[in-house]
């Protein structure tokens, strides 16, 4: 199974703050695959995460 990061490290990782990264769940934005492990837990599969970072990375160097 995918090594799972809880969701306060992926809006560190990203760069934002968590609640930030609750809005873009209910907008259908950010990393996929997330899960709601119990009312305070939301996690994240590492794999997603850092192909969001990779894709992220990329747009922004395609933009310089």
């Amino acid at each position: 199974m995918d090594d799972r990061i809880p969701a306060p490290h992926v809006a560190r990782l990203i760069g934002i703050k968590t609640p930030t990264l609750a809005k873009w769940r209910y907008l259908g934005k950010g990393p996929r695959g997330w899960i709601q492990i119990s009312p305070s837990l939301v996690t994240y599969p590492r794999s997603e995460v850092e192909r969001f970072l990779a894709e992220r990375a990329e747009a922004t160097h395609a933009r310089r």
